[in-house]
Parts: structure tokens; sequence; C-alpha cells
């Protein structure tokens, strides 16, 4: 996506709704998520940075607001408030080739949270899907500049694609780019990038038997992610999965998976049980740390089998991404990033409303579980 930044800048006195095909009604879909990360690259006649987001993606990012009084330089530190990038057209592609173009317009009128005279990305393509996550109906793409994450989709019922995608699919989309709509500078330095130490692959601490209460069935989403197996463990029900956008995930086994043909350097699409944050609360200290104890299933637990081994994680982390409506956040541990956890519904007080990025916390969590494994391709 970096190329994407220096795309040449179109300014286009049309009609946005007749000419641009995007409707009142569609941009009410966007959705504001905050985050911290670092500035990579500035182009303030453009209006448009670089940032790299705390799941290490560079997110090229359109800034709805004036850029003068902040003086942005490449390495601060800020906190990002980002309408979510939005598709609006999305099929299935007959090319065998990744494709992007990009063209920038200004606002008309007030559309939504878009206000007019603000700058607008609009980009369309052929990409590959590398993620689709079905409960907030969002995905991440593979463009030939890179990746493009963490999309929300809104389509029309009688041409809805979404349900029908997977991994590895090829698409022909057309999209409005991510919308900065306020930038804070953070004093403090920036983190260096990568963990400060590696989660080991197995847990210290002794397995245990235990159930997971079936109320919990519900709040987890299920995700289908491609990747390229790191280690690869089926006896200790236990993997470590590269993404193509570079971070590692570990992931246990949900028990019963076909495995045959699959080992360690493998490209595979897996279909997953989102990591879900089980109790939450603000912290009051300030430094980085995590538990883990892995248990092994006492009784079925939906497509997860008894006897399957799950890792449950305490401790306390930094808020480096928050998503309201899709009730989602972002942690930094010792161990580095724990990416998209959902929160579960009920917990009290709802804390997710409560937090903002930097703000410290203590977590239980359960980490993603693997449901289904083949090779990609």
């Amino acid at each position: 996506m970096a190329a994407g930044a220096a795309a040449v800048v179109s300014t286009l006195a049309f009609s946005m709704p007749s000419r641009a095909g995007f409707t009142p009604e569609q941009l009410a879909g966007f959705e504001v998520t905050h985050l911290r990360g670092v500035v990579n690259a500035v182009l303030p006649k453009q209006k448009v940075i670089e940032v790299i987001d705390p799941e290490g993606h560079k997110e090229i990012v359109t800034v709805g607001i004036d850029m003068a009084p902040l003086r942005l330089r490449k390495g601060d530190r800020v906190d990002v408030s980002l309408l979510d990038g939005l598709v609006v057209d999305l099929e299935r592609s007959k090319a065998t080739t990744l494709s992007f173009d990009r063209e920038d317009i200004y606002m008309p009128m007030d559309m939504g949270p878009l206000k007019k005279g603000m700058r607008v990305a609009l980009a369309s393509g052929t990409a590959r899907v590398l993620k689709v996550s079905a409960t907030d109906r969002s995905l991440s793409l593979m463009g030939p500049l890179g990746g493009i994450h963490n999309l929300d989709v809104v389509m029309p019922s009688g041409s809805d694609l979404f349900p029908a995608l997977k991994a590895g699919d090829l698409v022909d989309f057309r999209l409005i780019q991510p919308v900065a709509v306020d930038i804070d500078r953070v004093s403090t330095p920036a983190e260096t990038s990568g963990a400060s130490q590696k989660q080991p692959l197995l847990s210290a601490v002794a397995d245990r038997r235990t159930s997971l209460k079936a109320e919990l069935l519900e709040a987890f989403e299920l995700s289908q992610v491609t990747g390229t197996l790191l280690q690869f463990k089926p006896d200790q029900q236990v993997m470590e999965l590269k993404s193509p956008y570079g971070h590692t995930l570990l992931i246990t086994m949900g028990g019963g998976l076909k495995t045959a043909g699959v080992s360690n350097g493998d490209e595979v699409i897996i279909d997953i049980l989102d990591g879900l944050v089980v109790d939450l609360s603000k912290s009051s200290a300030s430094s980085l740390s995590f538990t883990r104890d892995d248990v092994i299933l006492s009784e079925d637990f939906g497509e997860v089998r008894k006897g399957a081994r799950v890792a449950m994680g305490t401790g306390t982390a930094e808020v480096v991404k928050v998503s309201e409506k899709d009730h989602e956040l972002s942690l930094r541990g010792p161990f580095g990033g724990i990416h998209n956890l959902d929160v579960r519904p009920g917990l009290n007080g709802d804390p997710l409303a409560q937090l903002k990025v930097g703000d410290f916390v203590r977590f239980r969590s359960i980490q993603p579980i693997a449901i289904g494994i083949r090779p990609a391709g």
C-alpha cells in the first residue's frame, strides 16, 4: 500500500452520489476504530499519511481534518480515530493478476460522518481474500501494493457475495479507504517493533481438565484465515501461523481435525474461533505481564471436541486498538500484540465503552482455536 500514498490526487467537482455511486445509506455503515500507531510517511499537500498500526500493518489513511497544526513527522506516535474502510461493491473475479486503482475526491456535501470538503480516497481493483469474519461482516484483502485490512462490507442484499466468500478467493472490489477524523500526537516514545520475548508454544503450567460455559459459545466469532505454518504439532494440539501480513498467531487445535498432508512450512487455510476476552478491567499497573494456562476440555464445546487443548491467558496489557461497534480490541503484552480480540457481551459495566487507547487493563482471555485446516490452493 505504500505506493498508494504517492498516487496522483485528482480533485473532482461532481455530485458524489450519482458519479461515485455511494449512497447516504451505505456511508452510514462506517464504523469508527480508535488505534495507537506510528507515522511511517507524511504527504501534507495530499492530506495522506501512512500509519503502522498495532498489528504491524501499514495503513494508507486519508486525513479528513486540517493537518497543518499537527506538524506530523515520520516516527511520531499517534492516536487516530479512523472511519474503517468500507466495501460497497464486491464480486468474484475472472482476472488472474492483482490490481489496484485509486482516485481522490473532495466531498461536495455532508454525507453521514463524511463532511463537506473532506478528501476521500476511492479504490477499485482485484485482490485476494486473506481473512473473512462472518459475524461482523469484515474482511482483509491482499492487493499488488500490500494489505487492505479490517474492511466493513456494505452491499445490497440481492447481490451480497459476502456469505459465500472464502479465504483465498479472488475478488473485484470497490471501496472507500480509511479516513482519519481525529489525530493526537502521543508524547511517549514508540515501542520498538516486535516482542521483547517470544511466547512459548506450550504452557509451562501442567494441563488441567475443565469445561467451558455453554453461554461462551455464542460469544465466539468464526473467522477464516490464510497463512504459513511455522510450527505444527498435532500431537500436542498446537500450531503457530504466520499471516501474509507478517505477525504470528498461536492457535490451539479443536480436536478431531483432519491434518493428513499438512506439515511445517505449508500454506494453509484455517477456520478459527477468534480469541475471546472473558474478563476485562482497568488496571493501575503499568508493567506488562502474561500467564498462560492450558486446559483440556472434559466435554464437547460446540465444534471443539472433548479432549481438545484450549489456551487460557491472564495478565496486564496496554490497549492499542478499540472497535466499539464490533466489540473488539487489540492489546500489547510482553510477547507483543494480541490482536482483534472479541470481548464477551455482558461483562459488568461494558468496560469496552470506558476504555481508550493507552489504557492499561487486566484481562483474562481464551486464545484462538482451530476447528478446520486444509492446504491453500
